[in-house]
């Protein structure tokens, strides 16, 4: 056993996210981290008696996606696993890329639904990566967090302390070929920009540097579970018949009102400034209506605060 297929299971064993006799499909794309962490999953397949098999989702962006896809269903083939290949449309409209994220996830939870879980091959390059973009986008604790070891639903992230480098090494010393795909090199999108301008200038000044970030991103993200539960705690003790008690909301911590507005109102990317804003206006004793983030109302009288619902169904007081 390789000193890395034992930082593998260890992971495993320590999170607890593939437990023993889980139904296990591994997302491969064919490229060197999924590919990697499929030769993994093989390894320790008997031992933790998972029922294994591989699942690509054919994205129907790129002309070679045909031929990755079959590279996939033949390395499934020589492991003896099943292959499920699943086919997206390319949505028409909005962004390309949070589309294909969307309906990746849809495939996912489809997979999961009689309690399969889905291991994906996010590394800890992939953490920090994430990390920074947050930090650019002016992110608070949910989006410093980044990526965790359960994702949404049944995704699974057992790859999370391993660098894509030493996978490609893994994979060089047992021959293994992977998928190269030449979206990755496009610069205009930010990760890849930050991946191959970025990152390397990081490396050079604090070599390293790209593991230690992703370790921070681990640490904020257990801040951000514990943020999320004390937000959960609060709420609870807020909730009257009519709404949330409008004293109580006034008598907690600035960044945990902060955080049951936001939560109230569905929880949107953006719009942190707008629930700064309610927050004065509730200090202040602002009463009726104000306007807030996802497209919920926020009513305040003397004593209570209630919401009516958000235009997409989110959450409400």
């Amino acid at each position: 056993m390789s000193d890395i297929e034992r930082r593998f299971i260890k992971t495993v064993r320590d999170t607890g996210i593939l437990p023993p006799g889980s139904r296990v499909a591994a997302a491969v794309s064919g490229g060197s981290d999924s590919l990697a962490m499929l030769m993994m999953l093989c390894a320790f397949r008997s031992h933790m008696d998972w029922d294994l098999y591989v699942l690509h989702i054919h994205h129907g962006v790129r002309e070679e996606s045909e031929d990755e896809a079959e590279r996939v269903r033949a390395t499934a083939r020589l492991l003896d696993l099943p292959f499920v290949l699943k086919r997206l449309d390319p949505p028409g409209r909005g962004s390309l890329e949070a589309g294909l994220s969307r309906m990746r996830q849809e495939v996912y939870e489809a997979e999961g639904r009689e309690g399969g879980l889905v291991a994906v091959g996010h590394t800890a390059t992939d953490r920090a990566e994430t990390l920074l973009m947050r930090m650019l986008e002016g992110a608070g604790l949910r989006g410093l967090g980044g990526m965790s070891y359960r994702g949404v639903g049944p995704v699974r992230r057992p790859m999370l302390r391993m660098q894509r480098g030493e996978l490609q090494e893994y994979l060089r010393a047992e021959g293994i070929g992977w998928v190269r795909d030449q979206s990755n090199r496009d610069t205009d999108i930010l990760r890849n920009a930050l991946r191959h301008r970025v990152f390397p200038v990081l490396e050079e000044i604090s070599p390293g540097a790209a593991g230690r970030m992703a370790a921070s991103a681990e640490v904020l993200s257990g801040w951000r579970d514990f943020a999320r539960r004390a937000t959960s705690e609060a709420m609870a003790g807020l909730r009257t018949d009519g709404g949330l008690d409008r004293r109580g909301y006034q008598g907690l911590p600035r960044q945990l009102r902060l955080s049951v507005l936001w939560a109230i109102c569905g929880r949107p990317r953006k719009g942190r400034e707008e629930l700064e804003k309610t927050d004065r206006w509730l200090m202040e004793g602002g009463t009726g209506s104000h306007a807030m983030p996802g497209g919920a109302l926020l009513e305040a009288d003397t004593e209570t605060l209630s919401t009516t619902e958000a235009r997409d169904g989110s959450e409400r007081s």
